[in-house]
């Protein structure tokens, strides 16, 4: 069989002897199992060396026509697990940490942000809203070192406004929302996008390094990541 890739819009991760594709264009999730997750391994493994055996190959061509995976390199990237560093500290202790000045400018920064993740998700698809964030990302490559003690200041503003705007605690939200205040700051984290399987769950948090932003270590930890921002 053919080298396989990945489409663009399509992010993969491996928990345990599954897999799990991400979809931006469906805006869906689809768990791999059996024969496709063995092959998938293979290809994982780098045993592109050893011909798959029918049953692979054609457990293969399933995913490659359902458009997760495709043969054309010009249209992908090769085939591989998310990256990912593991979440082994959180940023700052919500209960403990100290309760920063708060301007009007945060104040307005903050509403600006909110604003801007609640129609993000209301109108926009999530492939256009991650390739905004991700473009915007790398338009400002050369500031891509991040000051934790400045990113620790301006969360905790994020974490003591948020009670201020009218919106349920959702992680995709609440996530968003502190990118977009972040990045009013010139400060740019991960949004990292994770799934469980027992029981199945997707989430998202902010991270840098090993720190999470928005979420406990646990939390996060208890997720593989599939797409790092």
């Amino acid at each position: 069989m053919d080298d396989l890739f990945l489409p663009p819009h399509v992010h993969c991760c491996q928990r345990g002897d599954a897999f799990v594709f991400l979809d931006l264009v469906q805006d869906e999730y689809t768990l791999i199992m059996g024969d496709a997750a063995a092959a998938l391994s293979e290809l994982t493994a780098k045993a592109g060396s050893t011909p798959l055996s029918a049953q692979h190959a054609e457990a293969l061509r399933e995913l490659i026509q359902a458009g997760l995976l495709t043969t054309d390199s010009r249209a992908g990237r090769p085939f591989t697990a998310a990256p990912g560093e593991g979440a082994v500290q959180p940023l700052q202790d919500l209960e403990t940490a100290s309760r920063p000045a708060v301007k009007l400018s945060h104040v307005y920064n903050f509403a600006v942000a909110c604003t801007t993740a609640a129609v993000r998700l209301r109108w926009s698809r999530i492939q256009n809203t991650v390739s905004a964030v991700a473009m915007r990302k790398a338009r400002h490559a050369s500031r891509q070192r991040v000051d934790l003690d400045e990113a620790r200041r301006l969360a905790a503003i994020f974490h003591r406004l948020r009670g201020l705007f009218p919106a349920n605690y959702l992680c995709l939200f609440d996530s968003l929302a502190l990118v977009e205040f972040l990045a009013r700051y010139d400060v740019f984290p991960e949004w990292v996008f994770g799934v469980k399987l027992e029981p199945w769950a997707a989430h998202c948090w902010i991270q840098h390094q090993q720190f999470t932003f928005n979420e406990s270590v646990e939390q996060a930890a208890a997720y593989t990541p599939i797409m790092v921002i």
